[in-house]
C-alpha cells in the first residue's frame, strides 16, 4: 500500500496536490523531528495492516506524510516521491492527510479493524452511531459516521483524539485512554476550516476495543453551538 490510488494530482517537486506551478512550496524539508500522529488498522487483500500520518515542521508551515507501518511512505502513482500535504498548523496538516486516507479506503472498500467501515460500505447500526450510550438516564440521539481529529483536556485541549460519530448533543471519541466518567472537557474540533472549541461531559468510556467497538468515550455536549448543529444536521 505504498502507492496512493485516489486519483489525484499530485506535484512532482513538493509532493503536495496542487494544480498551478507558481504556487509550489518547495520540496518541503523538514526543519524539525518528525513523529506520529493519527493512526489506524484496516482490513485488506494482504491483511491487516496499520497506516499513519507522520508530521514535522518545514520552516513556518507542517507538513504531512502518510506511512504504512513500519516504514512505507505512500507516494502518487508513478512514484515520484512521497506524498506530502502542508498547512499553516499541524493540525491542518494532519486533516489532509487523514482525509487523504480515508478517500482511500472507502474507494478500496477496506474494513477498519476497529469495525467502522467506510461510509461506501453498508453496516449494520452499532450502539455508538444511534446513541451516546444505552445506558439508563443518557439522552439518545441520532448519530453519524464522521472521523475529524479532536483535542481534548481538562484545562486544555492537548490530548488528541478522532471522532468517530456525532449527533447534535454529543460525540464519540476513538482515543488510546479515554477520560473518567463524569469529566468535563473542553474540546476542540475542525470542521470546514473552523477551530470550533467545545465543552462536554463524559457520559460512559470503553477501557477495552470489543468487536465493532473501538476504545474510546462517549461525550454529551454542553449547549453546542448553532454551527455544530447545523453541520451535523446537514451530514447525510
Amino acid at each position: 500500500m505504498g502507492v496512493a490510488l485516489v486519483s489525484e494530482r499530485f506535484c512532482c517537486v513538493c509532493g503536495t496536490g496542487h494544480s498551478e506551478r507558481g504556487i509550489c512550496p518547495g520540496d518541503l524539508r523538514a526543519t524539525g523531528a518528525e513523529r506520529p500522529g493519527w493512526r489506524v488498522n484496516v482490513e485488506t487483500p494482504f491483511g491487516t495492516q496499520a497506516i499513519g500520518v507522520l508530521l514535522a515542521p518545514s520552516y513556518d508551515q507542517w507538513r504531512a506524510r502518510i506511512v504504512t507501518y513500519p516504514n512505507v511512505l505512500w507516494s502518487a502513482p508513478g512514484g515520484r516521491g512521497a506524498l506530502k500535504f502542508v498547512g499553516g498548523t499541524r493540525e491542518e496538516a494532519e486533516a489532509q492527510a487523514i482525509a487523504f486516507v480515508e478517500r482511500h479506503v472507502a474507494a478500496k472498500q477496506y474494513l477498519r479493524r476497529d469495525g467502522i467501515a467506510p461510509r461506501s460500505v453498508t453496516v449494520e447500526p452499532k450502539p455508538e452511531a444511534v446513541a451516546v450510550s444505552a445506558r439508563p438516564g443518557i439522552v439518545t440521539a441520532k448519530r453519524k459516521t464522521l472521523y475529524l481529529p479532536v483535542r481534548f483536556g481538562l484545562d486544555r485541549a492537548m490530548t488528541r483524539g478522532m471522532t468517530v460519530n456525532l449527533s447534535c448533543e454529543g460525540m464519540f471519541v476513538n482515543v488510546v485512554t479515554p477520560a473518567e466518567e463524569g469529566r468535563s472537557l473542553l474540546i476542540q474540533i475542525h470542521i470546514e476550516g473552523h477551530t470550533l472549541p467545545l465543552r462536554g461531559l463524559v457520559m460512559w468510556n470503553r477501557l477495552r476495543a470489543e468487536p465493532q467497538r473501538p476504545v474510546g468515550m462517549g461525550i454529551r455536549l454542553s449547549e453546542p453551538p448553532q454551527f455544530y448543529q447545523t453541520f451535523v444536521a446537514g451530514l447525510p
